[in-house]
């Protein structure tokens, strides 16, 4: 397999053959592919004590069963979510928690005071009441980073970037109304009104109307509040203009406008500013959770992170608390 050959200066060759060379390859190959399967079989979950843990965000670690305890003491909404929804809410509630020990919340004389009172519970309470208090310092603390984050001082201009629109208000009208028998006699009160009778006159002259003994008023009135049509029929009036609403068993109902709502300009702005203070406030947390994300080593159960889609750091940090 092997032949030596001198060359100048006592320089040698060693000649190999080419059954060495294709046995050498062939062993490389037969090493690569056992080491393929072996990797695609073994459990690492196992090996490194994972397998019966839920996740681990920065400092704290939540264990499957730990996980399960912890949706069933947090509320009715909380139980009606499957475990991946309730895992993926949870996540988000311990990256903000741990978003709250970097910004230093957890020194707070306020959330300290709290952690003490929670140490002398610990002593008497037992493991399920621990978890639950566990539980509400996390979210405490989250809750603070939220409004840490959501409450921070703006500049105007970063208020007036942000295009609202505020929704319209459902559109109503003060209405009037006059109850005859027929369409004979509405013709005479639409005749008499035309000829200058006053409202008052034709209700007190014609109406049947349960509202006739206060003038006709019937207050403010919407869509919902007749038959389809007839609304969108009366925005088109002018004020104390008498028109045929509807026809029904009681008769025929003749509809006039009071007045309609008056547009407040400082409560639009007061509308529009809210809105755009609420969407300042969602795309800071929206910021900040991605920012946390990069920032914080986590690691997810991938039963939980295929099925809730908590995209896992490369870097996650392999120990537990």
């Amino acid at each position: 397999m092997f032949e030596s050959k001198a060359l100048i200066d006592d320089h040698h060759m060693i000649l190999v053959s080419k059954r060495m060379i294709f046995s050498v390859i062939g062993t490389l190959l037969a090493l690569t592919l056992l080491l393929m399967v072996f990797f695609l079989h073994i459990d690492f979950d196992y090996l490194l004590g994972r397998k019966d843990l839920a996740m681990k965000v920065g400092q704290t670690t939540i264990t499957l069963e730990e996980l399960k305890q912890i949706q069933e003491i947090s509320g009715v909404q909380a139980k009606k979510l499957d475990t991946a929804a309730f895992a993926s809410e949870f996540f988000e509630t311990l990256l903000f928690a741990e978003g709250g020990r970097k910004l230093g919340l957890d020194r707070r004389p306020e959330f300290v005071r709290k952690v003490s009172v929670f140490d002398l519970a610990l002593k008497k309470g037992d493991d399920k009441e621990t978890l639950a208090r566990a539980v509400f310092l996390i979210e405490e603390l989250a809750a603070n980073a939220r409004r840490e984050i959501a409450d921070a001082q703006y500049h105007p201009a970063d208020l007036q970037a942000i295009k609202v629109s505020v929704p319209a208000q459902e559109e109503r009208l003060h209405l009037k109304t006059i109850l005859v028998a027929n369409a004979e006699e509405a013709q005479q009160v639409f005749a008499e009104q035309a000829e200058g009778v006053a409202f008052a006159d034709l209700n007190a002259s014609w109406s049947r109307s349960l509202y006739r003994g206060v003038g006709g008023d019937i207050g403010w009135k919407k869509a919902g509040d007749f038959p389809e049509n007839v609304f969108a029929k009366l925005l088109t009036l002018e004020p104390e203009v008498l028109t045929q609403g509807f026809v029904d068993e009681s008769g025929v109902h003749l509809y006039a406008v009071v007045s309609r709502p008056k547009v407040d300009p400082a409560q639009q702005a007061k509308a529009e500013r809210e809105l755009q203070l609420r969407e300042l406030r969602r795309r800071r947390l929206m910021k900040y959770i991605v920012e946390l994300r990069n920032a914080v080593d986590f690691w997810v159960n991938p039963v939980l992170q295929t099925r809730c889609q908590i995209v896992s750091r490369a870097d996650a940090a392999d120990s537990s608390q």
